[in-house]
């Protein structure tokens, strides 16, 4: 099985299957995967088949499954935590108390610093923060286990993209 869908089967939990399909469909058949998701593809202002597709595919599709979340450059503060507890709740891992998060001081922060902290935070309980670079001004994020976190940077970097885990 080549390295996107390994990615695919480390990223995608319950909706493996649906997201596989997706992915390979890309592949494959690029033209019928840009026709049968030609609006999706629009909003990120893609108008026919790109090098990039099976990668934004995998994107799109853990983005439509509640697995991944695109989140703004300049979003700050407790949103951001919201996010990650919802992805956190997607994948039935632990729940996180974001108190300390609260203060002005780490609110206030930048959110490449922001995210930075959350990640921290995160390790703690054996989580990884980590984005899904489609070299854009957005952060897609997704939370994986800790101990899966440098087999999936290794994946993405061996079908020439990048996962990053810290920001």
């Amino acid at each position: 099985m080549n390295a996107m869908l390994l990615l695919v089967q480390k990223l995608s939990c319950d909706a493996e299957e649906q997201i596989f399909s997706e992915v390979s469909l890309a592949i494959e058949k690029p033209e019928t995967y840009f026709e049968r998701f030609k609006d999706r593809l629009d909003e990120r202002g893609i108008d026919s088949p790109i090098d990039q597709l099976a990668w934004i595919s995998l994107v799109d599709a853990l983005l439509d499954h509640d697995l991944a979340f695109e989140l703004d450059w300049k979003e700050t503060g407790l949103y951001i935590c919201d996010v990650v507890d919802e992805l956190l709740d997607r994948k039935k891992m632990v729940s996180m108390n974001w108190e300390e998060f609260e203060d002005g001081e780490i609110d206030e922060l930048p959110t490449s610093q922001y995210l930075n902290e959350v990640s921290k935070k995160l390790r703690e309980k054996g989580i990884s923060l980590a984005c899904l670079d489609i070299e854009s001004d957005c952060y897609v994020l997704i939370t994986v286990p800790s101990s899966d976190i440098d087999e999936i940077k290794k994946l993405a970097q061996e079908v020439g993209y990048r996962i990053q885990d810290s920001f």
